[in-house]
């Protein structure tokens, strides 16, 4: 009797994701409190990997021509993306963590499941430019576990991307991990690549995230001796990371640096910003608010002021209280107008409209005064003279360099301090009598308010007569 061997073609549908990018717990039972940071989002409004460890939420992203990363590229370093951009030593050693979804040789299934390869690449992040093609992401590849000892085809050995010890318990979601170490690269901030290869080379799954990376303490080496980190570490955001200088071929570019944010004493970094490109910094520690920033020739402030969050309060505040916290908050109204003529007087030099001459003659000192004679303008009228033609609002500025600089903003109109505490504006006179009349009369007398001109501090409403008469 002759046998004839029979093969079945056994068709896997396979999908992963990398749940964790700095993982600290137990690494047989996932531990969702020791997972201290999350893969970028898919989306702005920050749909991310499930509550339940190992949930399809459609991270699975397959990379292809069109991109190589799941969501975008600035996700990932937004400032109010919760478990977001971790911080990670050179030299030292970190966890990720991920589920199978079946993907697992064990004996609860069968010994011929595949994993063709799993490694990480990193690569500097370019907020402008955006995640980068393949090629680039494979130039640094991160030393890592599960590429160095990797998972032997047709045997059972949990290494690998199967490196799941529990996988039997629950083939689905059952805890897998894998350890990195960071190389000696050079400080910065930096976009991480999971790349997995199921059946084939080609059968590809990839999960991205941002981190910040530091010149290692050469302290810590986590809880099992490994150099994982323990939790210890502090989160740190953009504007304290070692900056990352511009590119040699943005010509354009403005380079990394730092300013004092207005209304504080503290100075706040910011990495290159491409030309005309628009940022916002988070205020120091302490504070809230943001400041906005443009690259236009060199960088300069937008608009945006800090406000100590223990002036967060309510108009119902009593006269001394409020009379205490005025002190602070005329500083912040004389740092933003100090900005706003510092702006100013940069426009006025790059548009040649105050040049050298003009200054060596302010500086000639009485010599020169004794020179000059005064006309009254009926003088001036009757010798037939032409008075100066006043200057009107230009369109916009150029500098020397035929760069254009953005119109001067209008003068802010007013600012006011709603119920809730919030300082809102500038808003235009209209707006502020219409929020003054939607709430009782009482209230409305004592919204504070201020524009600068008419209203020089913080004011309530009762106190001031072109708004109160409106009431």
């Amino acid at each position: 009797m002759n046998h004839k061997l029979a093969l079945f073609l056994v068709t896997v549908f396979s999908h992963s994701w990398l749940e964790c990018t700095e993982y600290t717990g137990d690494t047989e039972v996932f531990e969702r409190e020791n997972c201290l940071g999350l893969p970028r989002p898919l989306d702005a409004n920050g749909r991310n990997v499930g509550g339940t460890f190992g949930q399809d939420i459609g991270m699975d992203f397959r990379p292809d021509a069109g991109g190589r990363c799941q969501g975008d590229a600035t996700l990932g370093t937004d400032a109010n993306f919760p478990n977001g951009m971790r911080t990670y030593e050179t030299g030292r050693t970190y966890t990720l963590a991920w589920a199978p979804k079946n993907h697992v040789a064990a004996t609860c299934t069968n010994a011929n499941i595949p994993d063709t390869f799993l490694r990480l690449y990193m690569t500097p992040y370019n907020q402008a430019a955006g995640d980068p093609d393949q090629d680039t992401f494979k130039q640094m590849q991160v030393p890592a576990s599960f590429s160095d000892d990797p998972h032997v085809r047709g045997q059972i050995d949990f290494k690998g991307f199967q490196n799941c010890p529990r996988f039997c318990d629950d083939t689905d979601k059952s805890l897998c991990t894998g350890t990195f170490t960071v190389g000696d690269v050079a400080p910065g901030v930096y976009t991480f690549q999971w790349y997995w290869a199921f059946n084939s080379e080609t059968d590809l799954y990839s999960t991205c995230w941002e981190a910040i990376v530091v010149e290692g303490t050469g302290t810590g080496t986590g809880t099992d001796g490994t150099g994982v980190t323990d939790g210890t570490s502090i989160d740190t955001t953009m504007s304290t990371t070692t900056l990352m200088t511009a590119p040699p071929s943005c010509a354009d570019c403005c380079e990394a640096g730092e300013l004092q944010a207005p209304g504080t004493g503290n100075m706040i970094s910011y990495d290159y910003l491409t030309y005309m490109e628009k940022r916002s910094i988070p205020c120091p520690d302490g504070f809230s608010g943001a400041i906005d920033i443009q690259c236009i020739i060199d960088v300069g402030i937008i608009n945006g002021y800090c406000l100590p969050q223990a002036l967060e309060f309510a108009v119902s505040d009593d006269d001394d209280t409020i009379k205490k916290k005025n002190g602070t908050i005329t500083g912040l109204s004389l740092a933003l107008t100090f900005v706003i003529l510092a702006f100013i007087a940069y426009v006025a030099i790059t548009r040649e409209w105050v040049t050298k001459e003009t200054l060596d003659a302010l500086c000639a000192g009485d010599e020169k005064k004794t020179q000059k004679s005064y006309t009254s303008q009926k003088d001036v009228e009757s010798s037939g003279a032409t008075l100066p033609v006043e200057r009107k609002r230009v369109g916009s500025v150029f500098t020397t360099s035929n760069t254009e600089l953005p119109v001067m903003p209008e003068a802010p109109v007013w600012y006011y301090v709603n119920a809730n505490g919030d300082q809102l504006g500038p808003v235009k006179e209209g707006e502020l009598v219409k929020y003054c009349k939607s709430i009782p009369r009482a209230k409305a007398e004592q919204v504070l308010v201020w524009d600068g001109a008419v209203v020089q501090d913080w004011t309530p409403v009762g106190s001031v007569e072109i708004i109160n008469q409106k009431l």
